[in-house]
């Protein structure tokens, strides 16, 4: 028998009970005697009687509504001993996390249902992800030029650099002798311009308000940086129209070796198509011994993994790491490495590689840093960061810098 049916028996009895104790009270109510203090006394209980009468007959009232409901007190198609099973199957299951023997979920009518993380409406809301404070930022290479170029800072607009690139004459004379006037040097004159760099992004309001990070802090970082890579690109291949010049787009002097202004010496390193140890040693031979001491290789990440495969000479070629002033300096037959990702990759007449000092050869201008103009009221809504920076750069020394050509 179901519970609903034991249920609705419990109640059919319940009722001649109360109606049979209802007529006894009414019975002594009408044999008592009938004195003030025993009349009252009868009243009381039976006014209590009552009041318990009609609260079991409410009740009553309410589980006979829902025993005679469609379906009430039935087991759903299943029959008296099916029902039995499934609810000594449920005590089972919620005693010890398991099913009777040959009892399995989703047989014989049976779905056990479970709470997981994985998915939202079976408990995956109750678990929320904790979302880091840690922004995981791309790194973009860059040619690091300010590192070893010369920096001038000013308050000008340009600034002359005076190129004293020139001898003065000079013969023997015999004793007694005088050859007249000998010819003086002669000055040049280099003029390098700020040039303007800017960038103009914009957030609304209830970004930055609603943030759980400092947008405008990460903001600045990526505009900096982005300016930084720039310029950097500018200072080895800008065109100099607008911007600062690079030295890759000068010309190559007419004869390697010799001086000539506003040309660099190029060495062609001996291979058609890729790098060859012998070139690597003409080009880093072809700069004069007074620049050697603070010249530095320049070169992509790539062509310096591609040096370290040369063969044949690795006794004198390679010292690839070296300890200079507590650190650990990336070498090249004995001279420091800067990978300048702006310089071309091996290839047929690529001008893959610089050796350089740099400190003399290149110089960058710095007129005004890094400035931000924060303007949240020329479009309502929105924040523009209106950011720009004055930089120039030129080759000031033509003779401070050798470039090495992929060319037999």
């Amino acid at each position: 028998m179901s519970d609903f049916a034991e249920i609705k028996g419990l109640v059919e009895k319940i009722n001649p009970t109360l109606t049979e104790l209802r007529s006894e009270v009414d019975a002594l109510k009408a044999s008592a005697p009938k004195d003030v203090v025993t009349e009252e006394k009868h009243a009381k209980m039976a006014e209590a009687v009552t009041a318990q009468m009609e609260a079991l007959q409410a009740k009553q009232a309410k589980l006979e509504a829902a025993m005679n409901r469609p379906g009430a007190g039935e087991a759903k198609g299943m029959d008296a001993e099916l029902e039995q099973k499934h609810r000594d199957a449920f005590k089972q299951y919620m005693a010890n996390g398991t099913l009777p023997e040959g009892f399995k979920a989703g047989s014989e009518g049976v779905e056990v249902k479970a709470m997981s993380t994985d998915v939202n409406p079976d408990g995956g809301y109750l678990v929320r992800p904790e979302l880091s404070d840690t922004i995981i930022t791309r790194v973009f290479e860059t040619s690091p030029l300010r590192q070893v170029a010369n920096v001038e800072r000013t308050g000008a607009k340009s600034i002359d650099i005076l190129i004293d690139d020139q001898e003065a004459a000079a013969r023997w004379v015999g004793e007694g002798a005088s050859g007249g006037q000998t010819d003086t040097p002669q000055l040049g004159q280099k003029v390098i311009a700020a040039h303007k760099i800017e960038a103009d992004p914009r957030m609304t309001t209830e970004m930055i308000e609603d943030s759980y990070l400092d947008v405008e802090a990460w903001l600045s970082r990526k505009v900096a940086d982005k300016f930084a890579r720039t310029q950097n690109t500018a200072f080895v291949s800008g065109d100099g129209v607008g911007k600062p010049r690079g030295f890759l787009t000068y010309a190559a002097a007419a004869t390697a070796g010799t001086y000539e202004r506003n040309a660099i010496t190029q060495i062609n390193m001996g291979s058609a198509a890729a790098l060859n140890s012998d070139g690597l040693i003409e080009v880093q031979n072809a700069l004069k011994e007074e620049y050697q001491a603070g010249a530095v290789f320049g070169m992509k990440r790539t062509t310096f993994g591609a040096a370290l495969q040369l063969k044949g000479n690795d006794n004198y070629f390679f010292s690839p790491v070296l300890m200079r002033d507590g650190q650990a300096s990336i070498q090249l037959l004995g001279k420091p490495v800067v990978f300048m990702d702006d310089m071309p990759a091996v290839a047929a007449n690529a001008l893959s590689v610089v050796y350089a000092d740099f400190s003399t050869a290149y110089t960058i201008l710095d007129r005004v840093g890094l400035q931000v103009l924060r303007d949240p009221f020329t479009n309502k809504g929105f924040v523009t960061y209106y950011t720009t920076q004055r930089v120039g750069g030129d080759v000031t020394s033509f003779d401070a810098i050798v470039i090495g050509k992929v060319a037999a």
